[in-house]
């Protein structure tokens, strides 16, 4: 199967399961992998979140690699001043995001694009990191739900306020109560503040995953989604 090339204002996402041998054998993967994503990887105390980093890894080099006819294992990665790994090239630009076994991968040549995805059922104390990390028009949108329904609210306004963080490099850099976003019913659709630089958010939709999943850039764009390459 081939990719199909990305517009210039395109954002590729593909979901998939990182513990699903299936979708890529953790034993080819391992072997795309470089020396320093190799001890990372032996860095880790569980088998699972080894197992989990390697498989991601080998997916964001497999996708990438296929869009640019280049083998997985022979892709270089560098590290910006902030942290994001890039291509060495920079030809291409992406990002990852995990919640448990699943995961998003957004790919794009736009220059600043970032993902994060939760699944609705993380345990996480929702009302401490309201208070910590939403704005007043956010906290009044949690305010009368309850259950499934709180979850769903919670995690799509953190995924777009992570994704806003993860596309221009600054991570927890930037206080997430500095950011403010609104929504078109349930689902994020723009980023209110701040606006230097303005990032444009839109949330992902992927079938079969009890999660939500935000992406962002800070230029307009479309989303596309794909499904994950076969070995």
């Amino acid at each position: 199967m081939e990719v199909i090339p990305l517009a210039d204002n395109e954002i590729e996402v593909i979901g998939f399961d990182l513990d699903d041998e299936s979708g890529l054998r953790l034993e080819l993967a391992e072997t795309w992998l470089s020396g320093e994503e190799k001890t990372r990887a032996a860095a880790f105390k569980f088998p699972v979140h080894r197992e989990r980093y390697i498989r991601g890894r080998g997916m964001v080099r497999r996708r990438l690699g296929a869009h640019l006819g280049t083998e997985p294992g022979a892709l270089n990665f560098v590290l910006g001043e902030k942290g994001k790994p890039y291509l060495e090239n920079d030809e291409l630009h992406f990002n990852l995001s995990h919640s448990g076994e699943k995961a998003a991968l957004a790919i794009s040549r736009l220059p600043a694009i970032g993902i994060d995805i939760e699944k609705f059922d993380r345990k996480v104390d929702i009302k401490g990191l309201s208070k910590r990390c939403f704005r007043p028009s956010e906290i009044k949108r949690l305010e009368g739900l309850r259950d499934e329904a709180l979850q769903r609210a919670f995690f799509w306004t953190w995924t777009a306020k992570e994704a806003r963080m993860k596309a221009t490099g600054e991570g927890f850099g930037l206080d997430p109560g500095k950011i403010e976003i609104s929504f078109d019913g349930e689902w994020p659709h723009r980023c209110l503040a701040p606006l230097d630089p303005e990032v444009y958010v839109s949330a992902v939709r992927l079938v079969g995953f009890h999660s939500a999943c935000t992406v962002a850039a800070t230029n307009p764009f479309e989303v596309r989604i794909a499904e994950p390459l076969p070995e």
